[in-house]
């Protein structure tokens, strides 16, 4: 047998011709040869080509962690979280990926080296032999292709969080292919079994979990129309009712809460009444004041804008929080909510902890009533869990500012007449502002109606600082343009102080509620009346509002005993009675102050985009059935079906979240994170001045008898309040005596007309959802300044 073509044929093999490599590196067997006079010798670094230097340098890279395997459940097993902070922290994923270019330039210098210079661009006459960290990103992507052809199946750590951070952000099944064709990325049936091992690992987290001492629930319905369509059995369309859920941790909730820290059987007296919610705050009127100026100095003077007074305000810098995926119960129906409640605490959660502790949870008014209905029919179960003494129903405050617009748009959409015509109505506005296309009296989406109210808002302060400026003649007739009222108004605006006090004094007192003066007798003006208490409603609205955006929850103290009488006073048959709850939970005889302010901190969930700073906890919610409705419009297929979305979607939400951020950031993109604002400068000067033309900032001494005259929320309000009173404390405060059982509104016999509860479009939802259209909080994040 001739060996020497064996041999050439043999080590035509890469793995056998490394095998006679090794062999020949071995000391005995170069001691052989050099016996025979063969001598086998080993060229050092300086003669080995740039390729196999590279090759030696992706040996020693394999071992890296940033070139290695993405293994989440090995860093979840590390420490067993008990906290929904420490379960939401997927910080090792950002670790590994900034360490992938310092592993590059300690551990593989030629390979940096050579991309270098490779990637120099080609107006450079001599190669640089500096390393260039310009191209550090171009230079990582290379490598892991390298690492792909050399260890594909060992270093797939940077192909793996590139695949998850473009399902992240809904790429398609077909480009993910093609990606990962070129080596860039992994394959979809790679991801998708990592993402599966991923859900099935933070099932089992959660429950650790769930415990929190300052975790808290929120919980609100998601319906759809799943459409199918099979081969066979044709279109197979059905409505789905499902329940999307949330565990938040609010840091600053000082939790564990005690059900000892509340006394739920207090009554609501007339004289809690008077004294709790009848009387304006201080903090508020402050508050006004600042709005007043802030609307002004938003048009003109932005880098002016005063800061928000400040009464006790949240300062933790993030809100922790846990997607528990889908649970297909309906929360619109009592027996849905039992279902939901087993599922949710006894198996999602096996939470465990009914004797002693109070659980927070938040939700819109069907929520929170449905809450109290079975708290009431289970106050003689034999079991904790059965009486529900644990479990505390809040009002989620995005869904309180949804009602309260529709209260504004049922009571000041228009005169109600054809023959009386006013700007002190919301029509007025949405004619001028050409925004009909969108907003009708009907069709009241939150993202628009918002932008729209600040604008009318903000138009009426500027008629009312231009009715000022031509009286004392710092703005004359020919300057009433919208270059005209730029130029003064930018120039004084800085002087108008005494201006604001006197607007504030005649518009947002309760001189300017009632229409009577002291300078003045004889009939009120009812036009001029009427555009003052448009504007002191809408203006509790924005103050709200900004009240959220800022996580003051001092102030919201304040405000939440407001509501009910507006609410009442504007004919809302929900909301008057939940506000009056909230009005109720909130008063020192009923909880404490530590539970007090754990309620209303609890509301406050902390903005990560750029920009932002709080939001509703609902709205959050809102948020994220938003990413699972452009998932099932987007990728809903045959395999990828509503149990993908609602279980492996949401729990991955964290990782997936981190591995976005994690990789925008160490490769250099950034992103701004607000929405592209529209000026509304003009617009708004231009109705301003309209309005001061027509005369609305003018109280006329002999005015119109048939005038429009808005209504007066507050005096039928207090006293629809007085003669609900009674109602309330039937139904909703608990009996001393267990005994004692009282009437449940809609269920058994007692219910009465006035105590029956109307769910007629209740959790529907008054703005509708696609892939451009958004909403968020803030001006900024609306596109719109005040």
């Amino acid at each position: 047998m001739l060996v020497g073509p064996f041999v050439n044929k043999w080590v035509e093999n890469g793995t056998r011709a490394q095998q006679l490599a090794d062999a020949l590196l071995d000391p005995r067997v170069q001691e052989a040869l050099k016996a025979k006079g063969v001598t086998v010798k080993e060229a050092d670094d300086e003669q080995l080509s740039t390729s196999m230097q590279i090759r030696k340098e992706m040996k020693i890279l394999v071992n890296e962690p940033p070139f290695g395997d993405f293994e989440p459940e090995i860093h979840s097993q590390e420490a067993v979280p008990t906290t929904v902070a420490e379960l939401c922290n997927a910080s090792w994923v950002e670790e590994r990926l900034t360490q992938t270019w310092p592993t590059l330039v300690t551990k593989a210098p030629s390979m940096v080296a050579f991309f270098s210079q490779v990637l120099q661009n080609q107006s450079n006459a001599v190669l640089n032999n500096t390393v260039d960290e310009n191209n550090s990103a171009q230079i990582c992507l290379l490598s892991s292709l390298l690492m792909r052809g050399y260890a594909r199946n060992t270093s797939p750590f940077i192909r793996q969080v590139l695949g998850l951070y473009m399902l992240a952000n809904g790429t398609p099944r077909r480009v993910i292919d093609t990606l990962a064709h070129l080596g860039i990325i992994s394959s979809y049936t790679v991801l998708n079994r990592l993402l599966n091992k991923m859900e099935k690992q933070a099932k089992d987290n959660i429950k650790a979990a769930a415990h929190d001492p300052n975790g808290i629930i929120v919980y609100d319905n998601f319906n759809f129309m799943n459409r199918i369509r099979e081969l066979a059995g044709g279109r197979q369309h059905h409505f789905v009712n499902l329940t999307t859920t949330c565990l938040v941790t609010c840091p600053e909730l000082n939790g564990p809460l005690q059900q000892s820290s509340l006394d739920l059987t207090q009554r609501f007296t007339r004289q809690m009444v008077i004294q709790h919610l009848l009387p304006r705050q201080p903090s508020v009127d402050a508050a006004s004041k600042w709005l007043l100026k802030y609307a002004f100095m938003q048009v003109f003077a932005k880098g002016s804008a005063p800061e928000m007074p400040t009464v006790k305000r949240v300062t933790y810098k993030e809100s922790p929080f846990l997607q528990i995926g889908a649970i297909f119960e309906n929360e619109g129906t009592i027996d849905g909510v039992y279902k939901l409640h087993e599922e949710l605490w006894k198996r999602r959660l096996d939470f465990k902890e009914y004797d002693e502790r109070l659980t927070l949870v938040y939700g819109d008014c069907k929520t929170t009533t449905f809450i109290r209905r079975i708290k009431q029919s289970q106050l003689e179960a034999s079991e904790l869990w059965e009486q529900k003494k644990w479990l505390l129903p809040v009002p989620a405050l995005f869904h309180i500012e949804l009602n309260y617009i529709e209260m504004l748009f049922r009571m000041f959409w228009d005169t109600g007449s054809n023959k009386s015509l006013s700007t002190a109505v919301i029509s007025a506005d949405v004619q001028f502002f050409q925004r009909g296309k969108h907003i009708t009296k009907k069709d009241i989406k939150y993202h628009q109606v918002l932008p729209l109210l600040m604008h009318g808002y903000t138009a009426r302060v500027l008629a009312f600082v231009i009715h000022h400026l031509v009286e004392e003649g710092k703005l004359l007739d020919k300057d009433l343009t919208v270059d005209g009222i730029q130029g003064v108004m930018t120039t004084n605006a800085a002087e108008l102080d005494s201006v604001f006090d006197a607007i504030w004094k005649s518009v947002f007192s309760f001189e300017g509620w009632t229409g009577r003066y002291n300078d003045l007798e004889g009939p009120v003006d009812l036009e001029f009346r009427s555009h003052c208490r448009l504007m002191q409603c809408v203006e509790v609205l924005l103050i709200l509002h900004e009240v959220v955006r800022h996580g003051d929850y001092g102030l919201l103290r304040d405000i939440i005993p407001m509501l009910p009488v507006l609410f009442w006073g504007g004919k809302s048959s929900n909301y008057g009675p939940e506000m009056l709850y909230f009005a109720w939970l909130l008063h020192p005889v009923v909880s404490t102050p530590g539970v007090r302010d754990a309620i209303l901190k609890g509301g406050l969930i902390r903005c990560t985009t750029v920009g932002s700073q709080f939001k509703a906890i609902d709205l959050m919610l809102e948020h994220i059935n938003a990413t699972y409705a452009l998932d099932i419009k987007n990728n809903k297929n045959s395999t990828h079906d509503i149990h993908s979305t609602f279980s492996r979607l949401a729990l991955n939400g964290n990782y997936l979240a981190t591995i976005r951020k994690a990789v925008e950031r160490v490769f250099g993109s950034h992103q701004k994170g607000t929405h592209t604002a529209g000026d509304p400068t003009v617009d708004v000067i231009s109705y301003a001045c309209k309005l001061y033309k027509d005369g609305m900032t003018k109280r006329n001494k002999s005015p119109s008898p048939d005038a429009y005259d808005a209504p007066d929320l507050y005096d039928r309000g207090q006293k629809v309040i007085l003669e609900k009173l009674d109602d309330f404390n039937d139904v909703v405060p608990e009996p001393k005596d267990a005994a004692d059982q009282r009437l449940i509104p809609g269920v058994g016999e007692g219910g009465t007309e006035d105590n029956d509860i109307d769910w007629i479009g209740e959790g529907q939802r008054l703005f509708t959802v696609d892939e451009d259209d958004f909403w968020a909080d803030g001006h900024g994040d609306l596109g719109v300044d005040l």
